[in-house]
């Protein structure tokens, strides 16, 4: 599928996140416990665990297999939010997150939208996808705004490991065509 490494959208850019990025992530979101409450993994302790990271999604970027773009506002590259369009077969799905700054401004929602938009448009790919914690409204809400629909509660489907220890349930949301 190609992706490009660019989207200028609304008031918001998405560009191919680099492993120089990693300090502004961290400090962004990947260290803050609360912006990183629902995420199936831990808040990271340091910078370095953000740079890990992105030297991983650059490898995955290069084999076509994961594409993690950071989120930045027109004439400010410094990114504060991240999300992720991942190729699975026939469909895609999909992981977010953004600093407490950002929340409620529409962003992720923007975000979401345009990369389902983008895989849809793929001949490929039939199924856009994506779930959050069952206790977290506020992601739900994105996806309903990025145009998915709710298709059901997936029990005891994730670990959200700064809430519990134990699998949590999740809401599935989708778009098809």
């Amino acid at each position: 599928m190609p992706v490009p490494e660019r989207l200028a959208l609304d008031g918001l850019i998405l560009r191919r996140a680099l492993v120089a990025d990693a300090t502004a992530l961290f400090e962004a979101y990947a260290g803050d416990p609360e912006a990183t409450r629902w995420l199936a993994i831990p808040t990271v302790p340091a910078v370095e665990h953000t740079q890990e990271f992105l030297v991983q999604c650059q490898r995955d970027w290069d084999a076509g297999e994961s594409f993690v773009f950071a989120m930045t506002v027109p004439g400010n590259d410094r990114p504060f939010g991240a999300i992720d369009l991942r190729i699975e077969g026939f469909q895609a799905s999909y992981g977010y997150a953004l600093a407490r700054s950002h929340w409620g401004r529409g962003f992720a929602s923007r975000a979401l939208k345009a990369l389902v938009d983008l895989a849809l448009a793929q001949p490929g790919i039939w199924r856009a996808w994506a779930f959050c914690d069952a206790e977290n409204p506020a992601s739900a809400r994105v996806m309903e705004k990025a145009g998915m629909s709710f298709e059901g509660r997936l029990r005891r489907w994730h670990i959200a490991p700064n809430v519990s220890g134990e699998p949590r349930d999740c809401l599935a949301y989708a778009k098809v065509r």
